[in-house]
């Protein structure tokens, strides 16, 4: 469809915010370099998830938390 990319381009995020970090965590953590890839590349996949990705991995991780904390480290 052709106002797909256009669509996309109106909500392009800012890969921090997609991440739900601040710009300064994002630039201070470097997260491309622990993953052993370029800066461009890095963002280019992380604007590619799809919606809720990271919602959801953020879920997971306070579970897992929650869980450490109840029961203790397994």
């Amino acid at each position: 469809m052709v106002l797909a990319p256009m669509l996309k381009n109106l909500k392009q995020e800012k890969p921090w915010a997609v991440l739900k970090v601040s710009r300064r965590q994002y630039e201070t953590t470097k997260p491309w370099l622990r993953a052993g890839i370029s800066r461009a590349l890095f963002e280019e996949l992380v604007l590619g998830l799809p919606d809720g990705f990271v919602d959801q991995c953020h879920m997971e991780a306070d579970a897992e938390k929650l869980v450490e904390a109840m029961f203790g480290k397994r």
